[in-house]
């Protein structure tokens, strides 16, 4: 066995120099550790996790990382859960909350934070005032509250909002032209980019001939994916404070005539066709922009499953079917495979498929208009190239194929943004960049999140070791860096951009980026001394570097933002759908750093409290505009209240009152950084780096927007329009009765 054992060291000693750096970092370590003494596989079946007394694992950890099961950390009890989600109102609206969701992270400091107490036993803490049927904001709100701990009291999410009362709304009302143009263009420019459900060219032709002929016969589904885009527009309108902006709730409008147009109980229940699946999907991608997160977490699964019935996920070579048609499926099964991801991270549940049951080919890395223009045919080998350009190493095998051609047209693509004479995987700058390439790195990120829940946060991780979960973590960090490194330069976070028209795209990554590294890391964020007390040296490091990594990505995610708070301006250049969940990911993490009396960076707790208040100044002044900014403020500014005095510090006064709408804070006064705190303005944010010291690292951060950043949006939003009432439009319903040729709007 030892000499096996020094073979493998050779081999390893081989490979160090031959691969990247993340896995070097990886080689290093396991060669540093004596793997001779006690490999994992010799250890006695009596003292494997499985066997071992119940005791004697998890928290109590009287055994080294390869005897502890995995789930030591900070996601101990994956396998069991402590609550009835049927007891309560509340309780059915929140749901079940997995370990991978900020909102469990919030109950988790609520316990250390509760009276005082900063050890890690659970205890029963009194229920915030902002359940269901409570004000969040009304100051004898705890007096309604039981006092019984429940995921619910630290959840910020809006699931017991009630909808709309549908009775009063007319289906068929349409609002002017002017108006569904500017809903359309805030539509097509910020969420169409991440979320490419919809067939861009075909819409807006359809859009075109809708408007122009009244008299025209739609189909009340095409009304319904209308509906819900104008509703994702009047929401994004009235966070951005547009001028033209209709009334406070007009979104609301357009939801529920898309509900009654496409949404109903007869609607759902017959089988399924791509409209459907676009209904249900921009459903579920309008309630998670409303924080209905619960919600949006049934309606994605509606949307899934229903691709899932067409057979979107797999590969598709039915010879009559076009190419380009072929590829705007891909992006329909991408799309709600996507939002399915990004909602379960947030609920840390499952999602309802297996990556590894798809075979649908990635999309492709350009822009719409290069494949679906008359002027331009498909050209299935510019297509092919495009995805030898883009592809990663991490890219699996099922989804790099291309999409096959039978029928596809050899000319050229004009202007094609594809070097035809390059065959050149790693230079993937040889791609002109564009949305199509924007939506490819979301799409490998998610697939990525979705192998970190799978491989962290699921009950069969009480089956593995903690040294094998470490090495999980660093394995899968390791692919984040090369995500990262794969970035066309121009969508690079991380460096300074002198071209600012993809300022949106990267402000996306970057803090998606820094949001999967948060949940990647989150496990050793905890006092693993005290879970594994007779942990290795090499533990001990990966512990103590993992946790760090942890809070920096957290510090880094809020450094994105300015020290002067512009809330509009932030929701133009952000995923203005998911920023509250962003903000309480990475302003939990650094508050359960400091209440950890910052352990794991202790030379930095000056800077990560002022990141910290910063956070929730952020989201205090969200909180005028949007419920679920104002519930995830007030829990972040008691929780770090409690915190402050913990270090030694006081929160400002002033980040615990509620700021009227319109108006922002001013950080100048709130943000008092320490000595040791860089505030120079910098261009860019910092990279986390494989073996980064963290303590001798200087926090970067933005303090001002750079005015160019914001040319595109205000030429699309600079008309003013004054009227928003919306004409009826009942006549149309008989329309609807009298024809039955839908077949060029299906």
């Amino acid at each position: 066995m030892a000499a096996q054992v020094a073979e493998y060291k050779n081999v390893l000693e081989d490979l160090r120099d031959r691969v990247g750096k993340a896995d070097q970092l990886l080689i290093q370590r396991t060669l540093q550790n004596d793997i001779t003494e006690e490999p994992e596989e010799n250890v006695n079946p009596s003292t494997s996790p499985q066997n071992l007394p119940q005791d004697k694992l998890g928290s109590s950890g009287f055994y080294t990382e390869h005897q502890a099961t995995g789930d030591a950390g900070s996601t101990d009890s994956v396998d069991h859960i402590n609550e009835d989600f049927n007891r309560s109102g509340i309780s059915r609206a929140t749901g079940y909350l997995g370990k991978s969701s900020e909102a469990t992270w919030m109950g988790t400091l609520m316990r250390r934070t509760s009276d005082g107490d900063f050890d890690d036993k659970e205890k029963n803490i009194p229920q915030m005032s902002f359940g269901f049927g409570l004000d969040p904001l009304r100051e004898d709100g705890a007096k309604q509250a039981k006092k019984v701990r429940l995921l619910s009291d630290s959840c910020y999410h809006c699931d017991d909002v009630p909808f709309l009362c549908l009775d009063n709304v007319q289906a068929y009302q349409l609002p002017p032209r002017a108006t569904a143009d500017s809903l359309l263009t805030c539509y097509l420019e910020s969420v169409h980019p991440v979320f490419p459900i919809l067939g861009k060219t075909t819409f807006l032709k359809q859009f075109q001939a809708f408007y122009n002929n009244p008299n025209i016969n739609t189909g009340p589904k095409w009304l319904s994916i209308l509906n819900l885009i104008f509703a994702l527009g009047a929401r994004y309108s009235g966070l951005v404070r547009a001028e033209w902006r209709g009334i406070a709730d007009e979104h609301d409008v357009y939801f529920s005539r898309a509900w009654l147009l496409g949404l109903d109980t007869d609607s759902m229940w017959t089988p399924a066709d791509l409209q459907k699946i676009q209904i249900a999907g921009l459903a579920s991608f309008y309630l998670m922009a409303r924080q209905q997160i619960n919600r949006a977490f049934t309606m994605s699964g509606i949307a899934v499953r229903q691709a899932l019935s067409l057979g979107l996920h797999l590969r598709n070579e039915d010879p009559h079917l076009a190419d380009f048609a072929k590829e705007i499926r891909n992006r329909v099964w991408w799309a709600v495979a996507s939002t399915e991801r990004t909602l379960s991270v947030m609920v840390g549940r499952p999602t309802c498929f297996v990556g590894s049951d798809c075979s649908a080919p990635l999309p492709l890395p350009l822009e719409e208009e290069m494949f679906m223009s008359t002027n331009q045919p498909y050209d299935a080998a510019a297509a092919q190239q495009a995805r030898r350009l883009s592809a990663g190493d991490d890219d699996p095998p099922y989804t790099s194929a291309s999409t096959p051609s039978s029928v596809s047209s050899r000319a050229n693509l004009k202007d094609s943004p594809i070097p035809r004479s390059s065959h050149n995987r790693a230079d993937r700058n040889m791609i002109s960049p564009n949305n199509g390439l924007f939506f490819l790195y979301i799409t490998k990120l998610k697939i990525l999140d979705d192998n970190i829940l799978k491989q962290l946060y699921r009950p069969d991780i009480k089956n593995k070791t903690w040294a094998t979960v470490q090495n999980i973590m660093l394995s899968l960090q390791g692919r984040l860096d090369r995500w990262r490194s794969g970035l066309h330069a121009v969508f690079d976070f991380t460096r300074t951009q002198p071209d600012q028209s993809f300022s949106r795209q990267r402000m996306c990554l970057a803090l998606m980026y820094y949001s999967t590294v948060i949940i990647t890391k989150r496990p050793c964020l905890c006092k693993m001394e005290e879970r594994v007390p007779n942990e290795t040296k090499r533990g001990q490091d990966i512990d103590r570097a993992s946790a760090a990594e942890c809070v920096l990505a957290a510090q880094s995610l809020v450094d994105l933002l300015p020290d002067e708070i512009n809330v509009a301006i932030m929701y133009q250049i952000s995923p203005w759908w998911n920023m509250v969940h962003h903000l309480m990911q990475a302003a939990t993490a650094l508050m359960l750093e400091l209440s950890f009396n910052a352990v794991h960076c202790p030379d930095a707790a000056d800077v990560l409290f002022v990141t910290a208040q910063k956070a929730v100044a952020w989201l205090q002044s969200m909180a005028a505009d949007d419920l679920a900014a104002a519930r995830a403020w007030k829990l972040s500014s008691d929780a770090l209240g409690k915190v402050a005095s913990r270090i030694g510090r006081r929160i400002d006064d002033r980040l615990t009152r509620l700021v009227p709408t319109g108006e922002d804070v001013s950080m100048q006064d709130l943000l008092m950084p320490s000595p040791n705190y860089n505030a120079a303005s910098s261009a860019y944010v910092p990279m986390i780096s494989d073996e980064a010291d963290y303590l001798s690292m200087q926090p970067q951060t933005t303090s001002s927007w750079e005015p160019l950043m914001f040319t595109s949006y205000d030429n699309y939003l600079s008309n003013n329009l004054s009227n928003t009432q919306l004409p009826p439009r009942q006549q149309q319903h008989q329309q609807y009765q009298q024809h039955q040729q839908h077949q060029q709007w299906e």
